[in-house]
């Protein structure tokens, strides 16, 4: 059985519920969604699918041309609704419907639980636009499903659960902030909501000290330069492809290795210590972002959003030549920019937040930054689920079950039903009964 890291606090659900309806009285101050409902209105039903499941169509798509999917079981719905949401994808690929959260389709787990299941995969791809996605996109996808869903059983929606991994963890803590009469609560998986400079600076830096100790392994583009050229059109994206084979070639050279331990120690990223080859898994990892997203990133910045000028880097054989010389960048990016991409940690929704302690991506440190910046209210209203294991967004079902079943209960204050078909392994649904109750929540399994 896989070792949990309980949460340290734990509140009584009566008073609990008491205290929520007093942080609920300012959620009038919050950014009032657009009106939506002339297009809802127009947006045709949803079509029978096997399964007893009714569907949009493929080629669904919001105004944005966001492609999306809403999904409901019209004889099973428990006029509640689950949004999910993409993490960070190749800005070089078009928008699609994003990937799941653990083994098991989220449309299914949730549809089979009661849930009407509603996902987009966003206007664009690369570095989340919090203005367009999360208050466009993300509010139109939610008004669409609700009539959608409205007008095929005939009922109104009642809750509204935003959910999403790594970007999408991230955009979940916005929507849930930024929109609490929309959302009634978020489930955050593995995203940098603490502090995004911060993340921006941890891939960087592993990026400048790997440059230092593999020089000459990228030959061409990516290599890191202060400014985007004039025109990042002409960047081919089969060079990150070339820069990507390149990168491995190095780390899977055993004569590196060494190389590979001193950018470890170095960074502080991740690995799996029972695992050898998890090293060069966290360095493939990492180097992933940085070939993939530098143009993207710069380019919806404004510049280069990263600068280590004064930075001195520590934990090499030879500390002193690492500091001379490791590229150098200034930070160029606009401040205003960069800040759209901060969480507010201003919580008036119950959110539930689950990571695991060895994530190379995203690090475990974003937990306890978001929750040092909320006030006492929103530390009443946010629960963090620890998993202690290594990689990025590696949940099981029954984990991503037991923080769903969190959520639940704080936000309606009932406890989750489950059926065991979802969980059909013993071990399964062990684990699923032992994480949610280790945070407060007594669901059910039944037959």
């Amino acid at each position: 059985m896989r070792r949990m890291v309980q949460c340290p606090h734990t509140v009584p659900v009566l008073a609990y519920a008491a205290l929520l309806a007093v942080v609920l009285v300012g959620c009038s101050e919050s950014p009032v969604k657009p009106d939506l409902s002339e297009r809802a209105a127009s947006t045709p039903r949803l079509s029978p699918q096997s399964g007893g499941l009714s569907c949009t169509e493929p080629d669904a798509r919001l105004s944005s041309g966001a492609p999306f999917r809403v999904c409901v079981d019209p004889t099973k719905w428990n006029r509640d609704l689950v949004v999910f949401i993409p993490g960070y994808d190749d800005p070089a690929r078009p928008p699609s419907l994003p990937r799941d959260l653990s083994p098991t389709a989220a449309e299914l787990l949730f549809s089979r639980l009661g849930y009407g299941y509603v996902t987009t995969g966003f206007r664009a791809t690369g570095l989340i636009e919090p203005d367009t996605w999360i208050g466009g996109d993300l509010l139109e996808l939610v008004a669409t499903a609700k009539t959608l869903v409205s007008n095929t059983t005939g009922r109104t929606t009642r809750y509204v659960y935003q959910t999403g991994g790594s970007q999408g963890g991230l955009g979940t803590v916005m929507a849930v902030e930024r929109y609490p009469n929309t959302f009634s609560g978020g489930l955050a998986a593995c995203g940098p909501i603490g502090d995004y400079r911060k993340q921006i600076a941890y891939v960087a830096d592993f990026r400048v000290v790997f440059d230092y100790f593999f020089a000459g392994v990228i030959p061409g583009w990516p290599v890191w330069k202060q400014s985007l050229p004039a025109d990042p059109g002409y960047i081919d994206p089969d060079t990150w492809g070339t820069a990507e084979t390149s990168s491995a070639a190095a780390l899977a050279e055993p004569t590196n290795r060494d190389r590979i331990n001193q950018v470890l120690n170095v960074t502080h990223a991740p690995i799996d210590p029972s695992d050898p080859e998890s090293p060069t898994g966290t360095a493939q990892g990492l180097l992933w972002y940085s070939f993939r997203g530098t143009t993207d990133v710069m380019a919806k910045l404004g510049g280069m959003p990263f600068g280590n000028l004064d930075r001195q880097y520590t934990g090499s054989l030879d500390d002193a030549a690492l500091n001379a010389g490791v590229g150098r960048f200034q930070f160029t990016a606009d401040p205003a920019r960069v800040a759209k991409l901060q969480t507010s940690a201003r919580l008036r929704r119950p959110l539930v937040t689950i990571h695991t302690t060895g994530d190379p991506i995203v690090p475990i440190w974003h937990e306890s930054l978001y929750r040092r910046r909320l006030d006492f209210f929103g530390r009443l209203l946010d629960t963090p689920i620890t998993v202690s294991r290594y990689g990025h967004c590696n949940f099981t079902d029954a984990e991503v079950l037991a923080a769903f079943a969190v959520l639940v209960l704080k936000t309606t204050g009932q406890d989750l039903l489950v059926s065991s078909s979802l969980l059909p392994q013993q071990q399964a649904r062990a684990d699923f009964l032992h994480l949610a109750r280790q945070h407060g929540a007594d669901p059910t399994l039944a037959p």
